[in-house]
């Protein structure tokens, strides 16, 4: 969530919303990089393949939000 002052510029609120952006997908990249890392240790371990479904879902739903 981004929070700013009414005063604020526009520029400074597309700034803190693209920092926001830009730290949740480094966020989604290291979650996905551990799911794999767990599916190479044990490879019929289901909950890490629902994880690893559901943090791509998700991810590529922030990538939908900020291209509106």
């Amino acid at each position: 969530m981004v929070y700013y002052k009414e005063d604020s510029s526009r520029a400074s609120i597309i700034e803190q919303v693209k920092s926001a952006y830009d730290w949740a997908q480094e966020e989604f990249t290291k979650a996905g990089k551990r799911y794999e890392e767990a599916l190479k240790i044990k490879l019929n371990f289901y909950e890490v393949v629902l994880a690893l479904g559901q943090q791509q879902f998700e991810q590529v739903k922030l990538s939908w939000y900020y291209a509106d």
